[in-house]
């Protein structure tokens, strides 16, 4: 009898809602942020579980040393990256391949900045496929994803394999039946790690950054300002910074890829110190030269 009353009150934990209209209600009488409404909610009906899959559980201990950035104290109080070389934002589905994303969309804009040539999007695919240190859909690790890039001389773009959401074979052709090695573009040949809040900073004089920070639970329930974790962990995300300010307090400018029907059209202002952002060396990678 036992067994069956654990097993049961274990089977409504793992299909407890990710949104309800309490914890809404809830978080609207606590945060500092704007909660978006229930009935408007992207993630209503979603399980926890469900979330999760989004999400990476872990980032492990990076073995090769990436050098760190030096930080410059002499910053501005506000940068953000707009224009021609920042990328939209995108929609990784229900795969969990932010890991992917934050590598490819980092490197397809800092590649139009640094060479003055749009290579367009980047084919997350080719790493949620090919890249043999990430698990698909169940996580990576970014760090690593950076130097699957650099090893391979770039990635493909989208339109060479196109995101389907899913871990499927890895190929070495385009649909136009140009190999892989002739088609991948944004040669990444130096790389750093930007951790740190001064340091991060410095990352982002010279293009947006790849970052890694912990989820809470109400992260889902962002509409906007400037967000901070509340401790309801249930795992680990990996984003683009596109910016920074100082005003009204020191918040990052990030881009992330759960489409663009979340937060601010996809954007998410987080304050500066919150959710271990400017912490994680496994995930706060960047790629300096082309």
């Amino acid at each position: 009898m036992l067994l069956i009353v654990f097993l049961a009150i274990a089977g409504a934990f793992c299909h407890e809602m990710a949104v309800t209209r309490e914890y809404t209600d809830y978080l609207k009488r606590h945060v500092d942020w704007e909660v978006v409404d229930y009935e408007e909610n992207v993630f209503r009906g979603w399980t926890i579980d469900e979330v999760k899959a989004l999400l990476i559980q872990d980032f492990p201990q990076y073995d090769e040393e990436i050098p760190l950035a030096e930080a410059d104290h002499a910053l501005p109080s506000q940068l953000v990256w707009g224009a021609n070389c920042i990328h939209q934002v995108r929609n990784q589905g229900s795969c969990g391949s932010c890991w992917a994303f934050a590598i490819a969309d980092m490197v397809a804009d800092r590649c139009c900045m640094l060479t003055g040539k749009d290579q367009g999007l980047l084919s997350p695919q080719e790493l949620v496929s090919c890249d043999t240190s990430g698990q698909g859909c169940q996580g990576g690790i970014p760090s690593k994803a950076l130097d699957y890039v650099i090893k391979k001389g770039g990635l493909v773009q989208e339109t060479c394999f196109p995101y389907k959401a899913q871990k499927v074979a890895c190929t070495n052709k385009c649909s136009d039946g140009r190999t892989f090695d002739n088609a991948r573009v944004c040669k990444c040949t130096a790389r750093k790690t930007c951790t740190t809040v001064n340091v991060m900073k410095t990352c982002l004089k010279d293009g947006p950054i790849s970052v890694g920070f912990e989820v809470s639970r109400s992260l889902m329930n962002y509409k906007s300002g400037i967000y901070e974790c509340d401790g309801s962990f249930i795992g680990r995300h990996a984003v683009v910074a596109v910016g920074y300010s100082e005003s009204p307090k020191c918040h990052w400018i990030i881009r992330n890829s759960w489409g663009t029907t979340w937060g601010m059209q996809g954007y998410l202002h987080m304050a500066c110190q919150t959710c271990k952002v400017h912490e994680y060396a496994e995930a706060n990678v960047v790629c300096t030269s082309f």
